[in-house]
């Protein structure tokens, strides 16, 4: 009961304003989402249609609005460092800072990384072969998309120029393609 209460306080003070939830213990945002799940079926409870009853005349309450569907998406608001391994198979990943050498970034959809990109990026691990990998400053041991991989090593000699660029890596095909974006 009192973990209830400092949500609701955490979350009356973030109303009108951003919220950090990753600096926020993971019980915590467990139950806050619990908590958004309970008024969400309640809402939905509230708008079911009603029956008339014994008149010819049907009463139903407005259909709630549909909501945007929208791709789950983590933000990681600092570097990842050598060693970490980040796993998120349920969409894409945003990584605001740089991937360090021999860490490694999973993700069941796109991959953006707004800095370099040094370590290991697999993206649409969920079987997604739309997904693309996005850096700023290209420098990766190991690209993957969908089952299909290039490590560092096998890197042509034609894509020797895009080092240190920022460059897109998507599948045409079964073939990744490395294009830059500047």
């Amino acid at each position: 009961m009192k973990q209830r209460s400092v949500v609701r306080k955490r979350a009356r003070r973030a109303q009108g304003s951003s919220t950090d939830f990753g600096a926020m213990p993971r019980h915590q945002l467990i139950a806050l989402i619990s908590e958004l799940r309970t008024k969400i079926e309640q809402v939905a409870e509230a708008t079911q249609p009603t029956p008339a009853e014994s008149s010819s005349i049907s009463i139903t309450a407005p259909a709630p609005p549909a909501l945007p569907s929208r791709v789950p998406c983590l933000v990681i608001d600092n570097s990842v460092r050598s060693g970490q391994v980040i796993d998120y198979p349920d969409g894409d990943v945003t990584v605001v800072g740089s991937v360090g050498s021999g860490a490694e970034i999973v993700a069941g959809g796109s991959i953006h990384v707004y800095g370099t990109l040094r370590g290991r990026a697999l993206a649409g691990t969920a079987g997604d072969p739309s997904a693309r990998i996005f850096c700023r400053r290209f420098q990766a041991e190991l690209l993957a998309i969908n089952g299909s991989y290039r490590l560092a090593d096998n890197f042509a000699a034609e894509l020797a120029d895009l080092r240190d660029r920022p460059v897109q890596a998507r599948l045409e095909g079964t073939k990744m393609s490395l294009t830059p974006l500047d």
